[in-house]
């Protein structure tokens, strides 16, 4: 519980600390105007500190910046690194305290060394397994399987009529059915705001509509009307459908991040299958008896 208490008690003092900061010079360093192209080339050859001999380079305080909290990654650079460049130096000094007074030496120390060397390991061995098998040919192979997958929701193009009565709505359904002209009928008669566009609504999917609209509308053919005035909290409508699509999917550019994504899931996913089927695996209930795997 103690152990718990002071590592959250350091994150909240050093997050404090940022924003104090922040909040007192700021503004002021928020001005200074820099080439921020400049400052991030060679970042790893930067040297921003030195710490009883030992260098600070500016990629560190670089990948500190990615960490912050998200509102103090929308700050400048200038504003932002005073306070890593502190919070930087203060852990060389805690650290360098630490090996001092032979904490190097201590259990707690040790067993969260060998913890952390664990999930190094795993994490570039997955990485680097994983990345090397992520090539343009293969991302171009799943991009055509899966192309037609990736393409957006259907939409329809559609007019329609508002009436407050529904047997004027049934009348005019009859009399468009007849022919008359549906753009005319709406301008002439329809109460809502489209009334001035013949009751062009344009193209939408089904989620842009109230539930009841989008039923009738997604049911119809191009070209057809509904044969009864379909109800919604805002009247009666008569609607036309003039089209229908599907949106179309994204470019191989585009859908890159995507299928990136998806591919390296899909690769980890037979790589742990291919670990669990090569290795002797014990598994034990809660009553601590030996089970099949």
């Amino acid at each position: 519980m103690m152990v718990s208490f002071n590592v959250n008690f350091m994150k909240k003092l050093s997050k404090y600390s940022i924003a104090l900061f922040i909040l007192c010079c700021g503004s002021a360093i928020a001005q200074t105007t820099s080439n921020t192209n400049n400052i991030l080339k060679d970042a790893e050859n930067k040297l921003v500190a030195k710490v009883e001999g030992e260098s600070i380079f500016l990629d560190e305080i670089l990948e500190m910046a990615k960490k912050l909290p998200r509102e103090y990654q929308k700050l400048s650079l200038d504003t932002v690194f005073p306070s890593l460049l502190a919070r930087a130096i203060d852990a060389r000094l805690v650290r360098n305290a630490g090996i001092k007074k032979g904490f190097s030496d201590n259990p707690e120390v040790k067993k969260r060394l060998e913890e952390i060397k664990g999930q190094i390991i795993s994490e570039v061995f997955l990485r680097t397994t994983v990345n090397s098998q992520i090539t343009e040919e293969a991302l171009q192979q799943l991009y055509t399987e899966t192309k037609s997958e990736m393409a957006g929701e259907e939409e329809v193009k559609a007019r329609h009529i508002l009436l407050n009565d529904e047997t004027k709505a049934n009348e005019l359904i009859k009399s468009l059915k007849d022919g008359a002209d549906f753009s005319e009928t709406a301008s002439k008669h329809s109460t809502g705001p489209s009334a001035s566009s013949g009751g062009d609504l344009g193209w939408f999917t089904k989620g842009q509509m109230v539930p009841e609209f989008s039923e009738a509308a997604f049911k119809l053919k191009p070209g057809q009307i509904v044969d009864k005035p379909v109800k919604t909290q805002f009247g009666w409508h008569i609607i036309l459908v003039e089209d229908r699509k599907k949106a179309a999917p994204p470019s191989f550019d585009d859908a890159r991040g995507q299928l990136a994504s998806r591919l390296s899931q899909s690769l980890l996913a037979k790589l742990l299958e291919k670990l669990r089927e090569n290795a002797k695996i014990e598994r034990f209930d809660i009553n601590v008896k030996s089970t099949k795997n």
